[in-house]
C-alpha cells in the first residue's frame, strides 16, 4: 500500500486481482501513471476468478481500496444502482476521513482527477455521479470498445427502468445542456453520460473514437466527443514484469515456438494458424510449435488429433498473468488475431489488450490481420509477419518459410538463453 496521499480516484466496477481484461488494463493505467490512487471496485468472484499476481500491476499505488459486494452482473439496471448508492456512501465516507485529516484540496474533495473505464459500464455510471457532486474533479473516462455495440456491429441491449436515479441522470444531462437518450439501453446511456460530462474521452485508437462518435444520435454530442477525445494504446507494462513469475511450462530445444493466448472459438480465433499447420509437410511441422494457451476443451483436443497434429499443436492452460508475461518472452512468435470487421463499420475500431503485453516482451509478433485495423496500418517493427484474417494458405506460406529457416531476429543479447534455432 501507498503511503502518501491519493490525489486520484479509481473507479472501476472489475478491477484487479479479478481476471479481466479490462480491470488488468485499468491498473496497467495506475502504474504506469505512478501516483497513489484510492479504488472503488465491485466484489467479481461470482463471474470472475482472482489471479492474486494481478494485485502487483497496480505496483503498490492502492492508498484506499473499497471493494463493494453488490450484485454482480454485467449490465442489470438493479446492480447499477446499487453499485451506485453504495459508491457514493464511499466516496462522502472518504472524503469525511480526508477532511478529518486535513488532506482536502480547495474544492472539497481529496481528489483532484478520476478514472473510470467500460466494460463494465457500471463504472461511468457512478464516475457520472461523483463529478456532477464534484465538478471540479478532472473525469478521465476510458472506453476498452463501443458499449452498445458488439465485436459483430450489432446493438448491446439492457433494458434501464424508471428510479430516482435514472432520473437523477436525466437532470444531470439537461443541466449540462443535453438530451438525454430517448430510449431505455444502459448501454447507449453510459455512453452519452460520458460524451456529455467526462473531461478526456481515451480511447485505445483514433479509429475507435471515430466509430463511436458515427453511432452517436446526436452530431452536436458527437463534436464534443470528438474535441474531448485522447487517444493512447493499450498500456506496456515495463521490463521487470515480465520476470516476477517463471511459467511452469519447459520449451524443447531445436524447434520454433509459436504462440496464441486467448480464446480459441469465436469472432477473433487463431484456427487460420492451426489449418495451416496440417497443410504443411510433415518434415516442415516437425520443425514448429503452436502453442495454443487457451480453455482447453475435448472438442479442441479432438480437432487437433483428426487433423494429425497432436505434438505440434499443443492446448495448454490458460495462465495467471505474470505467468503469461514470462513465457511470451521465452517464445520465438507471439500470434495475435485481429477481430473482423463489425457490420456497418468503415475501419476497424478494434485493438487487442494484448498487443501492449506483446509488445512489452520483445519478442517478435505475427498478425492474423484485417485490412483497415489498427495493427494493419502499425510500422511498429515488434509485429515482423502479416498475413490477412481467414487465410489459410497465407499463414501456411509463412509458416513454411518459417520452418525452412527464416527465424526472428536473435534475441540473445536482450534475453540470454532465451533464443532458439530450428
Amino acid at each position: 500500500m501507498s503511503s502518501s496521499v491519493a490525489r486520484r480516484l479509481v473507479v472501476a466496477y472489475c478491477f484487479v486481482p479479478y481476471v479481466d481484461t479490462s480491470g488488468t488494463v485499468a491498473a496497467k493505467r495506475v502504474c504506469l501513471r505512478g501516483e497513489p490512487v484510492d479504488v472503488i471496485q465491485n466484489e467479481m468472484s461470482g463471474l470472475r476468478a482472482i489471479d492474486p499476481g494481478l494485485d502487483r500491476v497496480a505496483d503498490g499505488q492502492v492508498r484506499r481500496r473499497a471493494v463493494l459486494d453488490t450484485p454482480t452482473y454485467f449490465s442489470s439496471w438493479r446492480s447499477i444502482v446499487a453499485w451506485c448508492e453504495e459508491g457514493m456512501q464511499v466516496v462522502d465516507r472518504w472524503t469525511d476521513e480526508s477532511a478529518r485529516t486535513g488532506d482536502l484540496l480547495g474544492h472539497g474533495v481529496p481528489w483532484s482527477s478520476m478514472f473510470s473505464r467500460s466494460h463494465f459500464v457500471a463504472s461511468h455510471f457512478l464516475a457520472a455521479l461523483v463529478k456532477a457532486e464534484h465538478p471540479d474533479i478532472v473525469w478521465e473516462a476510458e472506453f476498452s470498445d463501443p458499449c452498445s455495440a458488439d465485436a459483430t456491429g450489432a446493438e448491446r441491449y439492457a433494458p434501464m427502468h424508471d428510479s430516482p436515479l435514472r432520473d437523477r441522470f436525466t437532470s444531470l444531462l439537461r443541466e449540462a445542456g443535453w438530451e438525454p437518450p430517448a430510449g431505455d439501453n444502459v448501454y447507449e446511456w453510459a455512453e452519452v453520460l460520458v460524451y456529455a460530462l467526462a473531461d478526456e474521452i481515451l480511447f485505445t485508437n483514433a479509429q475507435q473514437a471515430d466509430y463511436m462518435a458515427g453511432r452517436c444520435a446526436d452530431p452536436r454530442l458527437a463534436d464534443r466527443l470528438r474535441r474531448h477525445t485522447v487517444a493512447a494504446h493499450h498500456p506496456m507494462l515495463p521490463e521487470k514484469f515480465y520476470a516476477m513469475d517463471r511459467a511452469p511450462v519447459e520449451l524443447e530445444e531445436g524447434v520454433l515456438h509459436i504462440a496464441y493466448f486467448g480464446n480459441f472459438y469465436g469472432k477473433q480465433s487463431p484456427v487460420a494458424a492451426v489449418e495451416a499447420m496440417a497443410q504443411l509437410p510433415a518434415e516442415q511441422r516437425a520443425r514448429l510449435r503452436l502453442h495454443l494457451f487457451t480453455q482447453p476443451t475435448a472438442t479442441l483436443r479432438g480437432v487437433v488429433e483428426e487433423m494429425g497434429l497432436q505434438g505440434v499443436v499443443l492446448v495448454e492452460e490458460f495462465l495467471p498473468f505474470l505467468q503469461f508475461l514470462e513465457i511470451a518472452r521465452r517464445m520465438d512468435l507471439l500470434l495475435v488475431v485481429d477481430y473482423p470487421l463489425p457490420q456497418g463499420a468503415e475501419r476497424n475500431p478494434f485493438l487487442l489488450s494484448k498487443w501492449g503485453d506483446y509488445r512489452g516482451s520483445g519478442t517478435p509478433v505475427w498478425g492474423i490481420l484485417e485490412e483497415s485495423s489498427v495493427l494493419s496500418a502499425t510500422d511498429d517493427p515488434a509485429l515482423q509477419y502479416r498475413t490477412p484474417v481467414g487465410h489459410a494458405t497465407a499463414a501456411a506460406q509463412l509458416l513454411s518459410q518459417l520452418a525452412r529457416g527464416v527465424r526472428a531476429p536473435d534475441r540473445e543479447a536482450a534475453r540470454p538463453g532465451t533464443a532458439r534455432t530450428a
